[in-house]
């Protein structure tokens, strides 16, 4: 005898017993291959004492034997007696009435060993997965036979089914009603009610379907075999039957019963599935659409509120230019387009003539080879509205600032108007006038009015609204948003330090840099006038490079740099550290609109030191990175 693995402690335990050494040690090999615990023996006398020694780890049993080898029978009786391990029977030579009495006593499966291997070993391991499933199955037994549920109860609860027992129709019906049954075992002839009647039942009351019954009968008579198949039974067999032929049948029904409750389970989750993806697609703020070759498939809730119908099934095959009715043509082309995604701003007309600003992102996709064109629209006709609020107020801000900058402009000038008027006639009153004197008035009076008529043009520039687009130059804009203010400037002892020399041109809307400027040189020109600095030590300081395919725009002040706490802050709408009374809370929001949107460039804040005229100096530093083209 040849035992591997002598310590069997393993519960998926196999022993082979076969003398034939070359058949049970390729067998052991594959068992070994495929990770399975399994064990030989090659001699029958010493195995009746391993099966003693460790009958509590073997699972399963597989046995050789040959017609004439009276030991095999009577190990196998032995194994049955004192021993809980499944069986598996391996045959030299085919012989059908040993097999049926070998089934009869409740073997696992019995092989023949002219089969291969691959064969041999694929059937056992199919059996013992199923025998570690079976345990979730119930069986229903209807006979009024004791005999035959005892029986056929105990042949089952072999293969490790739950078997339940009724000997009348009224007691099996109430055992199926209050159970989750995976097969029915009926007998046809029963003491209260025929097996058909009790098919009728279970089809008009429990509404079976497609479930798997194995109908027995004792009758000659074929038309209960007809009329048991057509009321729903799903198999016959003839009392008696063949044992083999009948486990056979249980392990294919009870197949068939598991893939049934799979599909179900499988079915159940899907449509779960179903729901909860079309729960959170109507859930979303987006509308959505799904098109099938230009025609509108699908559309969630939100699709038929923007649109505003009544139901989707009014948008369902509709053309997406019978939906999207007011796009422009350049977006209808995009939309056209089923190989490249699109995202874009555009106007749709809902039903009632209403005009709704929207964002539109469109993706094409291929699911189970159909080609899908779904579209996703945000309604961003409040936002454009709280955007063109935003504008408003923060041009009536500016022009407030304007203000403030023409009397900062003008104070010199009409004074010195004021002046030389003054002086003319008082020479005339007096007559005392010297010509040359009255001349040298004049010429001032005419100089400081061209200086006036020079800054209303200035302001007059700022102010148009002309959104056209061309190529300026960058220094001229920094230029021309100084005279702006430079009498503000300078009445607060607040120096502008130009640190470049390059004419470098961009394309865009100049008054939409000259705004940019504006808004950061005011912001820290107000927190100068501020501080009690003397007069050198008030600085903004102008820097350009080029660089890459972008000018870079910095502009470092010496206010003492945005607190921590809101630099992150600065940029968003109505925030502002100022007085209500001073501020809007919207230039720099404004700011960061225009360079992002309009000259399609960034702006960073950070707080900086810098050395100027061997001085240090702290304070923020904006840098803006527009590019060229």
């Amino acid at each position: 005898m040849k035992i591997e693995n002598k310590k069997l402690n393993m519960v998926s335990q196999i022993l082979i017993i076969d003398n034939d050494e070359v058949f049970n040690n390729n067998l052991n090999d594959m068992f070994k291959s495929f990770g399975y615990c399994s064990a030989q023996s090659f001699d029958i006398k010493e195995s009746a004492k391993l099966i003693e020694d460790y009958t509590d780890e073997l699972c399963l049993i597989i046995l050789a034997i040959n017609k004439k080898d009276d030991e095999c029978k009577e190990l196998f009786k032995y194994i049955q007696k004192n021993s809980d391990s499944k069986i598996i029977i391996l045959s030299d030579k085919e012989d059908s009435d040993q097999r049926e009495k070998f089934f009869k006593k409740g073997i696992l499966d019995y092989h023949l060993k002219s089969n291969t291997i691959d064969y041999i070993f694929n059937d056992i391991d199919d059996s013992l997965k199923r025998l570690s499933e079976n345990n979730r199955e119930n069986i229903l037994i209807i006979d009024d036979s004791k005999i035959v549920c005892y029986v056929v109860k105990a042949l089952l609860e072999s293969r490790n089914y739950n078997v339940i027992t009724a000997n009348t129709a009224r007691e099996g019906v109430d055992v199926f009603k209050n159970n989750e049954i995976s097969l029915l075992i009926l007998d046809m002839e029963l003491p209260d009610m025929h097996g058909t009647d009790v098919l009728d039942t279970l089809r008009d009351v429990y509404y079976i379907n497609n479930f798997p019954i194995l109908v027995l009968s004792g009758s000659e008579n074929p038309s209960i075999v007809r009329e048991a198949l057509k009321k729903g039974a799903s198999d016959f067999l003839k009392k008696p039957f063949v044992y083999e032929e009948f486990l056979l049948k249980v392990d294919l029904w009870i197949k068939s019963s598991k893939w049934q409750k799979t599909i179900k389970t499988q079915k159940k989750q899907i449509e779960d599935n179903l729901h909860s993806f079309e729960a959170l697609v109507n859930s979303t703020i987006e509308a959505l659409f799904i098109f099938q070759k230009d025609i509108c498939v699908d559309a969630n809730d939100e699709a038929v509120i923007l649109i505003g119908v009544n139901e989707k099934q009014e948008l369902i095959g509709k053309d997406i230019f019978q939906i999207f009715t007011n796009v422009t043509d350049e977006h209808k082309d995009e939309l056209k387009d089923n190989k490249i995604d699109h995202y874009f701003e555009d106007t749709i007309i809902q039903r009632d003539g209403t005009i709704r600003y929207v964002q539109v992102k469109e993706k094409n996709v291929t699911i189970r080879e159909k080609y899908l064109k779904i579209i996703a629209i945000i309604d961003i006709t409040d936002i454009k509205q709280k955007e063109k609020m935003l504008n408003n107020q923060s041009k009536m801000a500016a022009m407030g600032e304007m203000i403030g900058n023409i009397a900062h402009q003008w104070r010199q000038p009409l004074t010195a108007i004021s002046v030389a008027a003054g002086g003319i006639k008082l020479g005339y009153e007096l007559d005392i006038n010297d010509e040359e004197d009255t001349i040298k008035e004049l010429d001032s009076i005419v100089e400081n009015s061209q200086f006036l008529s020079d800054t209303i043009e200035d302001f007059q520039n700022f102010l148009k609204n002309d959104r056209i687009t061309t190529d300026f130059s960058v220094k001229d804009a920094i230029t021309k948003s100084i005279a702006i203010i430079s009498a503000n400037l300078d009445s607060h002892e607040i120096n502008i330090v130009n640190h470049y020399d390059k004419n470098i041109m961009i394309n865009g809307i100049q008054n939409d840099l000259i705004q940019v400027l504006l808004n950061i040189i005011n912001n820290a020109a107000d927190i100068l006038k501020k501080k009690k600095y003397s007069e050198h030590e008030k600085y903004i300081i102008i820097d350009i490079e080029q660089n890459e395919g972008y000018v870079t725009i910095c502009i470092q002040d010496s206010a003492g740099g945005v607190p921590k706490d809101i630099k992150n802050k600065i940029f968003e709408p109505y925030f502002t550290t100022k007085h209500q009374s001073q501020g809007t809370g919207l230039g720099l929001y404004m700011t960061h609109k225009i360079v992002v949107e309009n000259l399609k460039g960034s702006i960073v804040v950070e707080n900086r030191n810098f050395e100027y005229k061997d001085n240090s100096y702290f304070g923020a530093k904006f840098t803006i990175k527009i590019p060229v083209k």
